[in-house]
């Protein structure tokens, strides 16, 4: 159960995924837009209100500029709320929102921090130093880098899901599954990737790259896709991403590159395989393509993990609490 209690949250659109799980928080939640803007990535929620009566497609385009004059324009959005009057917290993630945000004093702001170069050393310092300002960050690296850098321990609060949300886990199609959109603009390990996989079976989704002869992968495609695959293959900048966990609370086995902080979450030869390149990825997904029961085994101990470190309702709590600790005292 949601509740729809608490400090009235203002979200500018930012990364589907995140924004998803954080208003699974179950505060009351404003969107600055229309929802069904990310009606293939996740499922709408019930304390979750539009600011925008309809969804156009041409929303898509909106940028910092067109939000300011959205926010400075004094008119009441869908529903009657005015900002900033009638929002009592503006949560936010990416660097540009943090600049669209930076002079509007007259609201308190979370900025739920990713990673360490999206600000400079001058907009940390300042951002640490302001009475306006929350900070919290689900990478352990970053927390670590704030405090050797600036002396300030920043919450750390892991990913939260539901683990009735996802699974059971078959494994009955022998493909090695990947969700990470933009991937070949991206660069990270693409092109090892490419080369690794020939010959070998492989669903990779992409939600920015669609067309005619591209499927639109929804939300309860990719679960079940994940239900389905025997092996999911990890890649990014840094420690995890919402689809890792997904993908291990399902009960999925993992195959991930070396990049910063992956131990953590893939233990090699336990849940999955840490691989350093070509040949190592080929060996992985080959391994676990053959052998259904090994890699069941160690999609079990995916799960184990993910709902030992990354269950919703600690998620929630932590959450609900760290904002009650900043909204309270400056609400008066």
């Amino acid at each position: 159960m949601i509740a729809t209690e608490g400090p009235k949250t203002l979200i500018v659109p930012t990364h589907p995924g995140v924004q998803y799980h954080f208003c699974r928080v179950g505060l009351p939640t404003y969107f600055l837009g229309h929802w069904d803007q990310f009606q293939y990535w996740r499922p709408r929620l019930d304390n979750v209100h539009d600011l925008f009566p309809v969804y156009e497609e041409s929303q898509l385009d909106y940028g910092p500029e067109d939000f300011a004059r959205m926010l400075d324009a004094g008119k009441p959005f869908h529903g009657g709320l005015r900002f900033p009057e009638d929002f009592d917290l503006a949560w936010l993630m990416f660097n540009w929102q943090f600049t669209l945000f930076r002079e509007r004093r007259n609201i308190l702001k979370l900025y739920r921090v990713a990673k360490v170069r999206e600000l400079t050393h001058d907009e940390w310092a300042e951002l640490l130093s302001r009475d306006d300002f929350t900070v919290v960050s689900f990478y352990p690296n970053t927390v670590a880098w704030v405090k050797d850098t600036f002396g300030v321990e920043l919450p750390y609060i892991p990913l939260g899901l539901d683990p009735d949300a996802y699974g059971p886990y078959t494994g009955e199609d022998a493909t090695v599954l990947s969700v990470i959109h933009s991937w070949r603009d991206r660069g990270w390990h693409y092109s090892t990737y490419v080369n690794a996989m020939q010959g070998l079976p492989t669903t990779h989704v992409d939600h920015l790259d669609v067309g005619p002869d591209k499927p639109l992968f929804r939300y309860e495609d990719i679960q079940r896709a994940m239900r389905r695959s025997r092996v999911y293959l990890h890649d990014g900048e840094q420690e995890y991403t919402i689809t890792l966990i997904e993908a291990m609370m399902t009960g999925m086995p993992i195959v991930a590159f070396r990049i910063p902080g992956i131990e953590r979450y893939v233990e090699h030869g336990t849940n999955g395989f840490v691989v350093d390149d070509a040949k190592g990825l080929r060996d992985a997904c080959r391994l676990l393509l053959d052998d259904a029961d090994l890699a069941a085994k160690m999609g079990t101990r995916s799960r184990a993990t993910a709902v030992r470190d990354f269950a919703e309702e600690r998620w929630r709590r932590e959450w609900i609490a760290a904002i009650d600790r900043f909204v309270r005292p400056r609400r008066g």
